[in-house]
């Protein structure tokens, strides 16, 4: 996919599902989507100059070479969050940082593509 609008929409989507998920304690879920959120800004942001990735190290690539340090290290521990939660489980500790994080990551796409993520 290509298109900036779609994207933006997957990652609202799954914004309101890794809220949900955090509000409802179910913390192992909380990584494999906040993941899935900040691929789909990243892919948002690509699209915009046509730009699509056939594989996760283009998206990081990518990611690496645009975007601030202290953005790149808030998304690598979102990225990190994913194993962490899936293996060891029921970390609200864990899953609360996920979230600082990507709030910190939305902040910089809210910026950056000049209207709110959260509707």
């Amino acid at each position: 996919m290509g298109n900036y609008k779609k994207h933006l929409q997957i990652a609202r989507e799954k914004l309101k599902a890794v809220r949900d998920a955090f509000d409802k304690g179910l913390y192992t879920v909380v990584g494999d989507i906040a993941t899935k959120v900040v691929e789909q800004l990243i892919e948002a942001d690509a699209a915009r100059e046509n730009i699509h990735f056939g594989t996760h190290r283009e998206r990081h690539q990518f990611s690496g070479k645009r975007y601030p340090d202290e953005i790149n290290a808030a998304m690598k521990k979102v990225w990190f969050a994913y194993g962490d939660l899936g293996y060891d489980g029921v970390n609200g500790d864990r899953a609360k940082k996920a979230m600082e994080n990507l709030d910190q990551i939305l902040k910089f796409f809210r910026k950056n593509f000049g209207e709110p993520i959260e509707k």
